[in-house]
């Protein structure tokens, strides 16, 4: 038993002594037989924040509803709106920007058109006519120019109170009181469409300042019906979808905002100065960045064929 004991235990030590006298083969330029993990991709840097997300309107408790006696004065001038949807045209100059990232601009357009509106194709609605400049800045280019936002034109908006929109809008008073040498109704609306794509105002919600004296607006600031829960949850379904290549598969987070002045008056009328459309994108809860801006600057009306006591027809619609 001593004599295996000792073979045993000599065995065990020629196996080490071995095994030190291997030499120690580098790994270097060796080809691995074995596909590599690829590295992860790098995380997209989050464009800088422009601020909060807050709705134009917050819930202040008041009552909802305005008295048929109140709105009878607005429903006359959306029909003296009508009446002359047709019979004006002004110069609209279009200033378009994108911005980067960061909030930059980084691409900026301006053109200038004769704008006019005339009647739809359905004989009862109206639409936009533009008509760019030649080099002369006199005569007009021949054919009509394609460049609608898609968004409500600027006209649309005076048809807020109307005995067509009538059922498809909510209003309640916030305030009474002076805009400047004006005195304003300050007046909250909800339309009562669904968002689905922007070009109906009955999809919009916000406020308006209406002139007391002429029943016309002086102002308008609205969104998109319930922006504010509708672009969380678009945020949330973008962030958790699926990142191919650095791109997401789910539509961007973007949210709108308008801005519509109406500041030039004629027989008792205010028409629209200044349109502006904000596209933004939420990159954070309650945070968002600049990504597009469309303005458009109404100048030097000119009205035709307009008598003092013209009769009021059927409005057309928007």
């Amino acid at each position: 038993m001593t004599h295996r004991s000792g073979t045993a235990t000599l065995s065990v030590g020629l196996l080490a002594v071995a095994l030190l006298l291997v030499p120690i083969v580098p790994t270097h330029g060796v080809p691995n037989l074995v596909d590599p993990i690829p590295p992860p991709l790098p995380r997209q840097k989050p464009p800088k924040a422009s601020g909060g997300l807050k709705p134009i309107v917050e819930d202040n408790g008041k009552e909802w509803g305005l008295s048929e006696e109140f709105l009878e004065p607005l429903y006359l001038s959306a029909e003296r709106y009508a009446a002359h949807a047709e019979k004006f045209f002004c110069q609209e100059t279009s200033l378009q920007a994108s911005y980067d990232g960061d909030g930059g601009v980084s691409n900026e357009t301006k053109r200038e058109y004769s704008y006019l509106l005339l009647q739809g194709s359905d004989g009862e609605s109206l639409r936009e006519s533009r008509r760019e400049y030649r080099k002369d800045g006199k005569n007009l280019k021949d054919g009509e120019i394609s460049d609608a936002d898609p968004f409500p034109p600027a006209y649309a908006w005076v048809y807020l109170f109307s005995r067509f929109n009538k059922s498809y809008f909510s209003f309640r008073m916030l305030e009474e009181r002076f805009d400047g040498f004006d005195w304003v109704y300050e007046i909250q609306f909800k339309g009562g469409l669904p968002y689905t794509d922007g070009r109906d105002i009955r999809q919009w919600e916000g406020k308006v300042l209406v002139d007391v004296v002429t029943n016309t607006p002086l102002h308008v600031i609205a969104e998109p019906s319930g922006q504010t829960p509708r672009l969380e949850a678009m945020f949330r379904r973008y962030q958790s979808s699926f990142n191919v290549l650095g791109l997401r598969t789910a539509p961007k987070p973007l949210g709108y905002r308008a801005d519509i002045d109406f500041r030039y008056q004629d027989k008792e009328l205010r028409f629209p100065t200044r349109l502006r459309y904000n596209t933004f994108r939420a990159v954070a809860t309650g945070k968002v960045v600049p990504t597009r801006a469309s303005s458009r600057i109404y100048a030097n009306y000119q009205f035709i064929k307009i008598d003092t006591d013209e009769q009021i027809g059927t409005p057309k619609s928007p």
